[in-house]
Parts: structure tokens; sequence; C-alpha cells
């Protein structure tokens, strides 16, 4: 009888020190959480126009154009909540009457559709513009371009076009993040 108390005690004993380290194994586990935000950089595509001496916002209907003839587009980018660095390109697409898109040779289209980018401060970087300064939260870049021209050279396949012109804007962060536009990090891949 004595071996039974003993081996039950023991049992006791043994269950007793399983529970209490298994209760420290459960009561020694912590969770601490970091949690950190990020902000975000928001920016807006600026299309104006000057009409009748005034700057307006750009017109959503189609401007009509002849050879020989230039139009007002000012092409700016807004960062609407942080110092950003930006960078724009665009492309100039051509459709026909029955809004095919035109296979025009880049150096035609070039000399057909003038475009004059602002270099002053402006600066192209593998088919990008990068804006030499960096823009505060509420302010505009310098615009990249004030008007499009179409040459006087035009022929007649343009008769009856439409030609869009498609602006690309990307911004990054200036806070920690270099001294010019072309040196920033973060830029996207596309």
């Amino acid at each position: 009888m004595k071996k039974k108390v003993l081996y039950i005690a023991a049992l006791v004993i043994c269950l007793s020190i399983i529970t209490n380290g298994t209760l420290a194994y459960f009561t020694a586990i912590d969770t601490a959480r970091n949690v950190i935000t990020s902000g975000g950089v928001n920016i807006k595509v600026v299309e104006q126009q000057l009409k009748n001496g005034k700057i307006e916002p750009y017109a959503n209907d189609p401007i009509k154009i002849m050879p020989a003839s230039a139009v007002s587009k000012i092409v700016s980018v807004l960062s609407t909540n942080q110092a950003a660095w930006i960078r724009m390109n665009y492309t100039v697409t051509v459709f026909d009457a029955n809004g095919k898109v035109m296979d025009i040779p880049a150096g035609e289209l070039e000399k057909a559709v003038i475009i004059e980018p602002n270099q002053a401060n402006w600066k192209k970087i593998d088919g990008w513009w990068y804006h030499k300064t960096s823009v505060e939260s509420g302010e505009m870049t310098a615009p990249l371009f004030d008007s499009v021209s179409f040459s006087a050279d035009m022929d007649n396949k343009y008769q009856l076009c439409r030609i869009e012109i498609d602006v690309n804007a990307q911004a990054v962060q200036k806070a920690n993040n270099a001294a010019r536009a072309t040196e920033a990090v973060g830029w996207p891949s596309n």
C-alpha cells in the first residue's frame, strides 16, 4: 500500500511540475506590435490653356486645328500632400477618320506635331522629363510645355484625323531622397 501511495504522490508531483512548467511557458509569451504607417505622395496633372488672355482649364471638347497653327496647352503637375520630385512624359497618337491608330514613324510625327518642352525647368533622361526642383505641397511644377504646333507641311493623310496627347506623371517623396529628381529612388518601373 505504501508503494501505491508513493506512486500516486510521485505522479501528482510530476503532473504538478508539468502543469507549472506549461503554465510558465504560456505566461512567458508576449506579443509586441509596432505599427508604422507611411504616407503617400499624391499628384495631379493640370492641363490649362490660354484663352482670351486668361488661363483656364483645358477644354474637354476637341479643338479644331489646321496646318501651320498652334494651340495653347499648358501642362504642369500639382503636388497635393507633400514635397515631391516629379517626372513626366507624353505620347502623341494620331487616329484616322475611322478611329484607327495611324502608323506614322516617330521622326515624321515629331515634325508634324511639334511640342517644345521647357528645358529651363525640365531635364530629359531615358524618355522622362524630370523637374529640376522639388515641388512643395500645394504647389505646381513649371509647365513642361505650353503649346502644341502643327507643321505647315502636314499632308493630306492628316485630314479628318484626331490627335491625342497623353501626359503621364509620376512622383516620389522628396524627404530623405536625394538632392535632385534624377538621383531620387523609388520611381515606378513603368
